[in-house]
């Protein structure tokens, strides 16, 4: 039962999308999309047997905050100083008062009563695994953008200062979360998910890095292998009077 109401709607999710945005049939993939992204979401109560579906459960749960965040984004981002789909000003007074609403829900579902609850009223075993990645991988990537503003970006002082502000809020967050019991977890079991997510996020840099490096080192070898270039053979007294017959024809044209 898991596999029809989970595993295979879940596998349809990406298809649907492929569909839609490739143009080969976007109703028919928009409508698959939103079918079996909605069975994902369910799945708790269609096979609460099933520990898989805890992952669907927690998509439920952070469905809203995650929404909102994601409309603050767009928002901040848009309703700044943007060359291309620039918005109105207040967006991003809109998009700033978004954000802030959508951290505090997920602050509260750490530390209040809207932390997920799985079976027997226990946490959902995928938050306390999300939570703590989510706040680092937002502390690193805040402040791997503010570095990039400020090395490559110009005139982008503001919104390099702007982005290391919420990198430092983002971390203090996870650091308050080391500190103090939430409402179900302890500070000590977040410190211990705190350090392995930090462990997955840097074994996910350096394998990126590793296969970008690998890939790199193959083309090289592969470029340093092929022998020079054969030096191309003059032109011909034919191919000379073509060329002069063409400049010619487009000297003293009248413009257009």
């Amino acid at each position: 039962m898991a596999a029809i109401w989970f595993w295979i709607p879940l596998l349809l999710v990406p298809i649907g999308a492929w569909l839609n945005l490739s143009g080969r049939a976007k109703k028919s993939g928009l409508f698959l999309t939103l079918v079996c992204f909605v069975l994902v979401l369910i799945s708790s109560w269609t096979v609460p047997s099933s520990d898989s579906t805890a992952a669907g459960h927690l998509l439920l749960s952070i469905l809203a905050p995650s929404l909102l965040m994601a409309y603050g984004i767009h928002g901040m981002v848009f309703g700044g100083n943007v060359p291309v789909g620039k918005l109105d000003s207040s967006a991003r007074w809109s998009g700033f008062l978004a954000l802030v609403i959508s951290l505090t829900i997920f602050c509260l579902m750490h530390w209040y009563t809207l932390t997920p609850l799985w079976r027997n009223d226990e946490v959902n075993p995928y938050w306390i695994v999300f939570w703590p990645t989510f706040l680092l991988f937002a502390t690193s990537l805040c402040s791997a953008s503010a570095l990039a503003l400020v090395g490559f970006g110009d005139d982008r002082l503001i919104e390099a200062i702007k982005l290391a502000g919420l990198s430092v809020l983002m971390a203090g967050i996870a650091l308050s979360g080391m500190l103090f019991d939430g409402y179900l977890t302890t500070a000590e079991e977040f410190s211990d998910y705190i350090w392995l997510s930090a462990a997955d996020i840097l074994g996910t840099v350096v394998g990126v890095s590793l296969a970008i490096g690998a890939f790199a080192i193959v083309i090289w070898s592969y470029e340093k292998s092929l022998p020079p270039p054969m030096n191309s053979l003059p032109p011909t007294e034919d191919e000379i009077k073509h060329v002069v017959a063409i400049a010619k024809s487009h000297i003293g044209g009248e413009e257009e």
